[in-house]
């Protein structure tokens, strides 16, 4: 019975878990959440994300509205210089697109993300975007003209035009921490640690109603929000075997 829901688990989690990985990754780089990891130069093998991009500027703010709303502003496009992306929750559902194509079409805007449950109004001037989960992250690219050392250097000027701060603080608060040619390992780890990852994302999210159906198989494997996630070794190899099944998958 564990080795078969912690096979469903697994096919479940994938995206939390890589969730939690890329947050890891910020963390091992110096940055913390509601502040903006960024790749001063087209990034590298060094980083390990999913589908990296070696032509554009990335910017990867990790925002955490546990302690209220936070502000992601976008700089407007002009004949230069754009920035486009999009927002996601923690479960890596987009919230919204960035950009021309996106909901400030191009012109630059204040995004509020609002944390799961809020019910005050947000203020005038803001594009509102009600989060599911307490984290996320926003992808971003500030896309240049050609390789040459001056455009990427005006188009990492212009990504560090972008601020994120808490609702009621300034944009002066932001922090950038370049994560270029620096190790940024983001893969899901395919062994007994899979679990690790997920239960320290159950611990910090809600439950979303799609999901409410997962709480008795993470039981039956340890996990319960709440409660500290500690199999004993058999448990663990059974976990690790099951985590290779669900990878072969």
């Amino acid at each position: 019975a564990i080795e078969r829901r912690a096979v469903e688990t697994v096919l479940w989690g994938i995206p939390a878990v890589n969730y939690e990985r890329m947050l890891q990754a910020a963390i091992d780089n110096g940055a913390k959440l509601n502040q903006v990891v960024y790749w001063s130069r087209p990034v590298n093998w060094k980083n390990q994300t999913l589908t990296p991009n070696p032509d554009t500027i990335y910017l990867n703010p990790f925002y955490d509205t546990s302690k209220g709303p936070v502000v992601v502003e976008i700089p407007p496009a002009d004949a230069d210089h754009v920035i486009v992306g999009s927002f996601d929750v923690a479960w890596q559902n987009a919230l919204a697109d960035v950009g021309p194509a996106g909901a400030d079409k191009g012109k630059g805007a204040k995004y509020l993300i609002t944390p799961p449950g809020y019910t005050e109004n947000a203020p005038d001037g803001y594009i509102v975007l009600p989060s599911e989960t307490y984290r996320g992250f926003v992808i971003l690219r500030s896309n240049f003209k050609s390789r040459s050392d001056a455009d990427i250097k005006s188009a990492v000027e212009h990504g560090k035009r972008v601020k994120v701060y808490p609702l009621g603080g300034g944009p002066e608060s932001t922090v950038f921490v370049d994560a270029y040619d620096k190790p940024f390992d983001a893969t899901i780890p395919y062994d007994a640690t899979f679990f690790e990852l997920l239960d320290r994302f159950v611990q910090a999210e809600p439950w979303l109603t799609r999901d409410k159906a997962m709480i008795n198989s993470l039981k039956t494997i340890g996990i319960e929000k709440g409660k500290p996630f500690k199999p004993d070794a058999k448990t663990k190899a059974i976990l690790d075997k099951a985590v290779r099944e669900a990878h072969e998958v």
